[in-house]
C-alpha cells in the first residue's frame, strides 16, 4: 500500500489593513487622501456626517464601489448629500450646508 501525500493549497487573499490604499472610502475618511477630487472628497465627508457608517457603506457599494469615474462620483455624491440634507431637515435636525 502507497502512502497517502496530503496536498496543502494556501490562497494568496488580500486582506486590507487599514493603510493608504486598500479602500477608497478610508482613504477619503481617515487618510486624507485626494482621491476623486477635492470637490467630490468632501462632499463625501459631508455625507459622513449625515449617515451611520452602515448606511454610509451600503449607499458606497451601492452607488460608487470601485468607479474611478470622477464626474459619477462628484454627481451621486452630490445627489445623496442634499437627499441626507432634506432628510435631517425634514426630521427638525439644525444643519449647516
Amino acid at each position: 500500500m502507497e502512502p497517502i501525500q496530503l496536498i496543502s493549497a494556501t490562497l494568496d487573499l488580500y486582506m486590507p489593513n487599514g493603510t493608504v490604499g486598500d479602500h477608497r472610502l478610508t482613504d477619503i475618511l481617515f487618510h486624507k487622501v485626494d482621491v476623486y477630487g477635492h470637490e467630490a472628497d468632501e462632499t463625501i465627508r459631508k455625507i459622513s456626517e449625515l449617515c451611520s457608517r452602515r448606511e454610509l457603506e451600503e449607499w458606497w457599494d451601492r452607488e460608487i464601489a470601485w468607479s474611478s469615474d470622477t464626474d459619477l462620483v462628484l454627481a451621486k455624491s452630490k445627489s445623496r448629500l442634499a437627499e441626507l440634507l432634506r432628510r435631517a431637515k425634514e426630521s427638525g435636525w439644525e444643519v449647516r450646508e
